[in-house]
């Protein structure tokens, strides 16, 4: 796994494109987060922040505005870009094996790999790029989310036909337990108390998983699109859910209390994650071709 780094003070220009943002739709019942009183919403990002070709995933945004960009590709890279400018203020070379990155309260980045045969979650120092141990996995990463602890990674790592999170304590690497998922899962959120899961399926299904005895407490659907990635909001009451397909794809509103969709929000295309800002007021839509890469910030 290469860790190589390098840090960039000048700014670093990205390839920028201009795109046409789709919504549409989910329809049906079962249980529903269909789209019972749900209606979309026509709004347009606050700001487009550039990031790298082949952007994959981000981190968590800080506080302060900046944000890890991991970016796949012939050369796999972390870039650090600050969201107000769009300037890449650093970066670090990773392993071609990289899928997702999650970043500690404390600085440390969670950056999952997955191959054909294995999987493993690098802990690198954010101030210094520096890897600071690997956590091997049962199984190839999918996905890593940060816990409201601010300490503790939640990985998804799964074969064709079994998955799992497994809990890690970034803060000397052990492993804290294991809770079993649907082996179609794409994308993960521990809720405020770190009691649960949800857990996003590729069918457009989400369950919720107790942590301590491992149960499915409930299962709805967000509609029939394909389900891509999820994010919980700081206060724990709304889940926002992307679904669809590389052209076109939206975000359902969730109230995490009735399990139902209230709202459904425009994605752009070739969306490939969203997350929600520390203040909750922001839902940032990140989007990754070969050709470009930026993050979309649409406020909430």
């Amino acid at each position: 796994m290469a860790s190589a780094t390098h840090r960039a003070t000048a700014v670093i220009a990205l390839t920028s494109a201009v795109l046409a943002v789709a919504a549409c739709g989910s329809s049906g019942r079962h249980h529903s987060a269909g789209s019972h009183g749900a209606t979309t919403a026509k709004v347009v990002p606050r700001r487009i922040v550039h990031a790298p070709k082949r952007t994959l995933a981000v981190a968590e945004p800080q506080s302060n505005g900046i944000i890890w960009v991991l970016a796949g590709g012939p050369s796999s890279g972390l870039f650090e870009v600050d969201s107000l400018t769009g300037h890449v203020v650093g970066s670090v070379s990773v392993s071609g094996a990289a899928r997702s990155v999650a970043e500690s309260a404390s600085g440390v980045l969670g950056l999952a790999l997955g191959t054909d045969r294995a999987g493993a979650l690098e802990l690198m120092d954010g101030r210094t790029s520096k890897v600071i141990r690997t956590v091997r996995l049962p199984a190839p990463a999918r996905d890593v989310a940060l816990g409201s602890d601010g300490s503790t990674f939640y990985v998804l790592t799964g074969w064709a036909t079994a998955a799992s999170v497994t809990i890690v304590n970034s803060q000397n690497g052990k492993i804290a337990g294991t809770v079993p998922v649907p082996a179609d899962a794409v994308s993960i959120a521990p809720d405020v108390q770190q009691a649960l899961l949800y857990v996003l399926e590729q069918s457009g299904e989400v369950s919720e998983i107790s942590i301590s005895d491992r149960k499915v407490l409930a299962r709805f659907s967000v509609g029939h699109e394909p389900g891509m990635s999820l994010a919980l909001s700081p206060s724990g009451s709304t889940l926002y859910v992307l679904k669809g397909t590389g052209q076109i794809a939206n975000v359902a509103v969730v109230d995490v209390a009735t399990e139902s969709v209230h709202r459904v929000l425009p994605a752009p295309s070739h969306c490939v994650e969203i997350l929600v800002s520390p203040s909750g007021n922001q839902l940032y839509e990140v989007v990754g071709t070969q050709d470009y890469g930026n993050i979309q910030v649409f406020a909430l």
